[in-house]
């Protein structure tokens, strides 16, 4: 199946500002985030939340107050220059009292992978917020592994009507985040990555169009973008999942110069690192179509 199925709208491109030439090309890791969305007010059972995280985890401890779930991990150590302690994930309660979901506009913008979520969303009026804490200086395959691992455990118990991924910018099906997570961990950046599709010309007679990659950022990783004119969306979505997938698993190891095979077997695509031409402002591989 397409990863698109239609372009009803597409967003348009606003470049960003130029930074100075001395920033590193690279970026840094950032805090992982889901919010779990709820039509209904969700039944937070503690004694439940810990025994399903314990099915993910050998060794947990906890700290449970009112409104912060902590769990720490021993087993994913964080050096400190004078100490070590463990890497933690949380749940963040809002007061029980009060109902609203705040979703920022981006949000609704890139959800082609899924019909309804705008809907489901939408009709949502309780939330929690899932993170990690303290664990951005692990290797980012066992962060991400970490990070993910609670958050279906989460998903599991809470059963939310939609998720929102703070780094993919989309919202997620929690059905299709445990069911891939649990059966198919090879689609590891589901959660957490997303292609987006922009409209990069004013002149409606000249289509030009930008894709890219939003989420690797997170993880201390480049995204990708791509402009062209001629290329099949779909064919362009999913040549970007590719880079997205060789750079999870090979890490930042793409310099200016190098190149990427293309649409074609044996097409060299030419590889630039810059910042984003859209936000939020990152470090991307410009792939250069020959």
């Amino acid at each position: 199946m397409s990863l698109f199925n239609l372009f009803k709208k597409k967003n348009t491109v606003v470049e960003n500002d130029q930074v100075t030439e001395n920033d590193p090309l690279e970026n840094y890791p950032e805090l992982l985030s889901a919010k779990l969305l709820f039509l209904n007010k969700p039944n937070l059972d503690r004694n439940q939340l810990l025994a399903e995280v314990k099915k993910h985890f050998a060794n947990i401890d906890h700290s449970f107050s009112e409104s912060t779930l902590i769990f720490s991990f021993p087993d994913y150590p964080i050096e400190l220059a004078d100490a070590t302690i463990p890497a933690q994930c949380t749940i963040m309660i809002p007061d029980p009292d009060k109902s609203g979901v705040e979703l920022p506009d981006a949000a609704f913008q890139q959800n082609w992978h899924w019909a309804e979520a705008n809907q489901v969303a939408k009709n949502c009026i309780y939330e929690i917020l899932v993170t990690d804490f303290m664990s951005r200086t692990l290797p980012y395959k066992e962060r991400l592994s970490l990070f993910i691992d609670f958050l279906v455990a989460v998903i599991r118990v809470t059963q939310p009507n939609a998720v929102y991924s703070s780094s993919a910018q989309k919202i997620l099906n929690p059905v299709n985040i445990t069911g891939i997570w649990e059966t198919d961990k090879i689609q590891t950046l589901h959660v957490i990555c997303n292609v987006r599709l922009y409209n990069a010309s004013q002149d409606t007679n000249h289509k030009k169009l930008l894709m890219d990659t939003i989420g690797l950022h997170t993880i201390g990783l480049p995204d990708f973008q791509i402009r062209f004119s001629e290329a099949d969306e779909n064919e362009i979505a999913n040549l970007l999942w590719t880079y997205a997938y060789y750079a999870y698993e090979f890490g930042d190891v793409i310099a200016d110069g190098n190149t990427l095979e293309g649409l074609k077997a044996g097409s060299k695509w030419k590889c630039e690192k810059q910042f984003s031409l859209v936000a939020p402002e990152r470090i991307v591989v410009n792939v250069t179509p020959d």
